[in-house]
């Protein structure tokens, strides 16, 4: 609502707000973290509702259809150099402090960048998109490709961020040490910047397509080392295909996105079918994570997170059954 009847610096600005409060409780509370994890989880939901929101919808504002591809792969690029940067260096301070007072620095210095950051948006401009959300719009289907594109999402969503919530517990698992889940994504993230530039610099509008069967089907590959055996060369060995794999499947998807839009003339309706796509995407990650919940609960089995694993390292197959259907690739 406040979106709509403001603009989308409004909820990137509010967004910030709740996670520079969300950091302000974190360092406030300190050992005490457990006793309050279900309303700091809720706060952080609320914290990335705002922000991913404001952030798409302005992403979609500044580009057009000539130029999506390109800001994708160079914001992709662009976000990889600090997310390669971050984990190892608050590994660092971890490794090196008291492990409660390393992390109160690592949660300090993510307060100071988010303050940074609201600073930022006070220059940023944006338009008004009108005052009433039309709810129709939210959660209906639409039309035939973003019923498509909703599917897809979902499926994309079974993958998304469980597979690195669960890399990050088998790195830790096999190796014991915070440092090495700073080394490894320090590589991931390094490996992913320049693949993103490779990407905008090879794939061309006609070549969507094919970027997306490379990408989803190289992502396949690099989670079946993990899904024989896990061991730190089969985690690295999916670290680094996986780095290389991403951005060819998730620049086209994200760019259908907005051209599904452009197409449809149902710009003015940017916010509620961006809500709806998020909507589809929190979905798959619902599913994906009470199935791992089931997984661990029901089955006293070793290998459980091999076969889980395989299940979410199969999600961008199935997203690409859906998004080969689009018909929205030659614009």
């Amino acid at each position: 609502m406040v979106i709509k009847k403001k603009n989308g610096i409004w909820s990137l600005r509010i967004g910030i707000v709740f996670y520079i409060l969300f950091f302000i409780l974190i360092i406030l509370i300190k050992d005490n973290i457990i006793k309050y994890i279900y309303p700091l989880g809720i706060l952080f939901g609320i914290a990335g509702g705002f922000y991913w929101l404001a952030f798409d919808v302005l992403s979609f504002d500044f580009t057009s259809t000539n130029n999506r591809d390109t800001f994708n792969g160079y914001h992709g690029f662009i976000a990889g150099i600090p997310a390669a940067i971050a984990p190892f260096a608050a590994a660092y301070i971890i490794d090196k402090s008291n492990n409660t007072k390393g992390y109160m620095i690592v949660f300090l210095l993510s307060l100071i960048f988010f303050v940074i950051l609201i600073l930022i948006s006070l220059s940023l401009r944006s338009q008004h998109y009108g005052k009433k959300l039309d709810f129709k719009k939210i959660i209906s289907s639409n039309n035939y490709d973003w019923n498509n594109l909703r599917k897809s999402t979902i499926a994309w969503g079974l993958r998304d961020v469980v597979i690195l919530f669960l890399l990050n517990i088998i790195i830790y698992k096999t190796t014991g040490s915070e440092m090495e889940i700073g080394k490894l994504f320090l590589i991931s993230y390094l490996i992913s910047s320049a693949s993103y530039i490779l990407e905008q610099k090879l794939i061309k509008p006609k070549r969507r397509m094919f970027s997306l069967h490379i990408g989803a089907i190289l992502m396949f590959i690099s989670v079946l080392g993990l899904v024989f055996k896990i061991n730190y060369y089969s985690i690295l060995f999916f670290i680094i295909l996986d780095a290389v794999s991403v951005p060819f499947f998730y620049v086209p998807m994200t760019s259908a996105t907005f051209n599904i839009l452009d197409q449809h003339h149902e710009n003015n309706m940017r916010i509620e079918y961006i809500i709806n796509k998020d909507i589809a995407l929190n979905t798959g990650r619902i599913i994906s994570t009470s199935v791992l919940m089931i997984f661990l609960t029901f089955i006293k089995n070793d290998r459980v997170l091999n076969y889980f694993l395989l299940f979410i390292g199969s999600g961008q197959l199935i997203a690409l059954y859906f998004l080969r259907k689009l018909k929205i690739w030659d614009i």
